[in-house]
């Protein structure tokens, strides 16, 4: 499949009027992403299905079974075999994932936005990157993990890892009125910390791969 190069997707935002603080929350997001993908590239790339392969109402709708469907055989039984992560649909995914932040159900916007412009994986991507739940196993990622990962590892422009994410996250929670959402919020880093481990058996420390990132 086509994807739209880092110019291209630059070249959208500006023209969706995409705020220049969430941009550089996108290019964070994807250089964080495609350092994974490198990464995880030289160590053997991924046993996962393809994006082309992957039902993205499972990922969306059926959070049980998000977690393992798309590491599993396909319909007919077929174990896929391993793979490189594509390098330019992590990228484009990263930088459009938020372009409509401003819009109501942002990541359903820019998704459709994706569709027309026929870039079907980027969009199923950034469809569910809101509602995402991770697998556990480090040997079936897709590029859908490493950008949501992406996502979740960045405070507005700069990889921060973790900790600082999701303390974030729930001091603008309780800001906002909802504090009952904290347990939630650490249910899902407990998750998170649990697939960073498995990965860092694979790459080594996350920390000092994401050292000197550029963002431009």
């Amino acid at each position: 499949m086509i994807h739209p190069n880092r110019e291209e997707c630059l070249n959208y935002l500006k023209e969706y009027g995409t705020p220049a603080h969430v941009v550089g929350h996108c290019k964070s997001v994807a250089a964080v992403a495609y350092k994974f993908g490198e990464a995880l590239n030289a160590a053997g790339g991924t046993k996962a299905a393809p994006i082309r392969d992957i039902v993205i109402e499972k990922l969306v709708q059926e959070e049980d079974a998000a977690r393992e469907y798309y590491r599993q055989a396909d319909a007919d039984g077929q174990v896929y075999p391993p793979r490189a992560f594509d390098l330019e649909l992590i990228e484009a995914a990263g930088l459009l994932h938020d372009m409509a932040r401003v819009d109501e159900n942002h990541w359903d916007v820019a998704a459709d936005f994706c569709v027309e412009k026929g870039y079907l994986e980027e969009a199923k991507a950034i469809r569910c990157h809101m509602r995402y739940e991770f697998t556990n196993d480090a040997e079936h990622l897709t590029e859908i993990d490493l950008v949501c990962l992406g996502d979740r590892l960045t405070l507005e422009d700069r990889y921060a890892g973790i900790d600082k994410r999701m303390d974030y996250i729930i001091q603008k929670a309780i800001k906002n009125g909802f504090p009952e959402a904290e347990p939630r919020i650490l249910e899902k880093k407990a998750q998170t910390k649990v697939l960073l481990s498995e990965i860092e058996k694979r790459i080594g420390s996350i920390d000092e791969l994401m050292e000197n990132l550029n963002y431009d």
